[in-house]
């Protein structure tokens, strides 16, 4: 278990697992389901967790394997996205959209 950010590694290990691909078709289906899925409390405790984690700055590398080896994330973000750290800041706004629409 990831101590520094248990809600993000729940949130990735639940819904980005390893056969993520058979349940959806993009990975923004992922992140609807789990917005759908969601309270407010789990939204803004993940909100909370991926701020402090881009605030790390980890270089690229660095953060893909962590993303994968720590947080058990398998989406290959890389394919599709400059960086992880663009690919974060997508799914940051796709959150805050999601607690937008909540309020």
């Amino acid at each position: 278990m990831n101590y520094e950010f248990p809600e993000i590694q729940d949130f990735f290990g639940s819904y980005f697992h390893q056969d993520w691909m058979v349940e959806h078709d993009t990975p923004d289906q992922v992140i609807a389901d789990f917005l759908q899925a969601s309270d407010t409390e789990t939204l803004l405790s993940i909100n909370k967790e991926l701020r402090f984690l881009l605030k790390q700055n980890k270089e690229e590398l660095v953060l893909r394997e962590y993303l994968l080896k720590e947080l058990s994330c398998y989406y290959c973000y890389w394919n599709e996205w400059e960086s992880g750290r663009a690919w974060l800041m997508h799914v940051l706004a796709a959150l805050n959209g999601g607690l937008e629409e909540i309020d």
